[in-house]
C-alpha cells in the first residue's frame, strides 16, 4: 500500500478529526457496526461504547490510512469474532453495494456504447464476479466457521490445509485487469460522468478488497496458526 499521507492513528484520538482527514473510514466504521454519529469522542471512547477492542479499530484504521507495518494481534476469543465479524460486513459490502454499483454504471455506458467492447467489458466483469462470490461463499460456509471453532477451543479441530490455500491474489489481479481495459484500452462514449463513476467504484473496491486481503492473510490466519501449534 503506497498511501502514507495521513495521521498514525492511536485509541486516544478524535475519530471526527480522523473522518475529516480519510472519509475512506466511513467504510470502516459501516464494517464495524458502530455508526456514523461521533460528536468530539475519542476512538477508544467510541470502542468502549461498542465493545470493540479500541487497539483493533485503531490498527485497522492505520491500514485505511495506507500503514501495514505494524499489524494488530488478536490475544483473545473477541478479538478474533470482531475480526471475522468485520470481514463478514465488508462481504455483504461487495455483494449488495460494490456489484450492483458496478453493474449499473456498465449498464448505462452500455446504453450508448453499442460496440464490441463493452459487451465483452460486461461479460468479463459478470465471470469475475461469479468468481468472487464462490470465493466469498467457501469463506462463509467453510473458512470462517473453522476460525471461529478454533478460537473457541475446539477440540475436533478440522484440518487447517485447505484455509491456508485461501488467496485473493486472483480475484485482485482481474479486478485490476478490469480497471486497466478502461484506463488503457476501451474507448467510450461517456454521459453523465458514468466512466468515471464506474472507474471510481471500481477503485473503491479494489482498495476495500485489499484491505480484506492484509487482516486474512497477515493478521488472522498467522494468529491461528499459532493457536493450532
Amino acid at each position: 500500500m503506497a498511501i502514507i499521507s495521513f495521521v498514525l492513528v492511536n485509541p486516544k484520538m478524535e475519530l471526527h478529526d480522523l473522518i475529516e482527514q480519510n472519509n475512506r473510514l466511513l467504510l470502516l466504521m459501516e464494517h464495524f457496526n458502530t455508526g456514523f454519529t461521533v460528536a468530539d469522542m475519542t476512538i477508544e471512547e467510541i470502542c468502549n461504547s461498542k465493545g470493540i477492542n479500541p487497539l483493533l479499530f485503531a490498527s485497522l484504521c492505520n491500514l485505511y490510512n495506507g500503514y501495514d507495518k505494524q499489524l494488530f494481534e488478536p490475544q483473545t476469543i473477541d478479538d478474533f469474532n470482531q475480526l471475522i465479524d468485520f470481514l463478514e460486513n465488508s462481504h455483504r459490502y461487495y455483494l449488495d453495494e460494490m456489484y450492483p454499483e458496478i453493474k449499473h454504471f456498465i449498464k448505462k455506458l452500455s446504453e450508448i456504447n453499442d460496440t464490441a467492447d463493452i459487451k465483452m467489458l460486461d461479460k468479463f466483469f459478470e465471470s469475475y464476479f461469479l468468481e468472487v462470490k464462490k470465493h466469498l461463499e467457501y469463506e462463509q460456509k467453510k473458512v470462517f466457521p473453522l476460525f471461529r471453532l478454533i478460537c473457541n477451543g475446539g477440540s475436533d479441530i478440522p484440518d487447517l490445509k485447505k484455509s491456508k490455500k485461501i488467496s485473493h491474489s486472483d480475484i485482485e489481479t482481474k479486478l485490476a485487469d478490469l480497471k486497466n481495459l478502461l484506463l488503457k484500452h476501451i474507448k467510450l462514449v461517456d454521459k453523465d460522468g458514468a466512466k468515471r463513476k464506474l472507474l471510481s467504484a471500481i477503485f473503491e473496491f479494489q482498495f476495500d478488497l485489499t484491505i480484506h486481503s492484509i487482516i486474512e492473510d497477515k493478521i488472522l490466519m498467522p494468529s491461528i496458526m499459532k493457536i493450532c501449534k
